[in-house]
């Protein structure tokens, strides 16, 4: 029996490898990669390839967005600014949003998934990480329900004939949540990357690092990157 096609927006990062490991239960994974100049993008580009071989994906595809770091103003893109700790953060928008990006993974999964035939379109964004983090729907805005569903509606309207629904199965979930599913699905953590400082050595400090750490400890799953650093930080020692 063929599978319907799924296009599955997959950055390299713990939750888009989670959203995957539950997409590949019932779709072809046609998995679709952005490189936009930020910071991390050398192992997150790294890692995309090796969870496309790790979930045998149908197809995959590697676009370039390169007008985000060329207007920069956020500190993802530019080290003019700087990548605030997420116990820094207000309720205002953090240095690290990115205005327009999710429109635009968006627009290149709406695109591929017309031309491929696919109906669906799978984006791992949370409304709530949790803590120690502000929620993320208020220092990321698009990271919102709202904002998504009005996404849904330009594609209804730009596909006449056709339906290609946006799919965001952890809207609703926090790190714990989100990583308790994908150790029950079988995700592999260890190619996963959170980061948002760096591609080599996690700061530990940033939104990302910090919901993932406390998303791990909580959920009361080991992270295979922490521990890989670990023995790498002891070896050298």
């Amino acid at each position: 029996m063929t599978m319907e096609k799924a296009v599955i927006l997959c950055s390299g990062g713990l939750n888009s490898a989670v959203m995957t490991s539950v997409a590949a239960k019932e779709y072809a994974l046609m998995l679709l990669h952005v490189r936009y100049g930020h910071r991390a993008q050398a192992r997150e580009t790294v890692l995309f390839e090796k969870q496309a071989e790790f979930f045998k994906a149908q197809e995959r595809l590697v676009v370039d967005m390169p007008h985000f770091a060329a207007i920069g103003g956020n500190a993802r893109v530019s080290r003019k600014r700087q990548v605030e700790d997420a116990l820094a953060l207000g309720e205002g928008t953090s240095n690290c949003y990115v205005p327009g990006f999710v429109a635009g993974l968006l627009s290149a999964a709406f695109n591929w998934a017309w031309v491929t035939g696919a109906s669906k379109v799978f984006l791992g964004v949370s409304e709530d990480l949790g803590p120690p983090a502000p929620r993320t729907n208020r220092i990321y805005p698009d990271y919102s329900r709202a904002y998504i569903q009005l996404c849904g509606q330009l594609f209804t309207e730009a596909a006449p004939g056709k339906t290609i629904a946006i799919e965001t199965p952890l809207i609703d979930m926090n790190r714990s949540d989100i990583i308790k599913l994908g150790n029950r699905v079988g995700t592999p953590f260890q190619l996963t990357w959170s980061c948002l400082s760096s591609p080599t050595e996690a700061c530990g400090a940033c939104v990302g690092c910090a919901t993932r750490n406390r998303g791990f400890l909580d959920a009361a799953v080991p992270d295979p990157v922490l521990i890989a650093a670990s023995v790498r930080a002891a070896a050298v020692s």
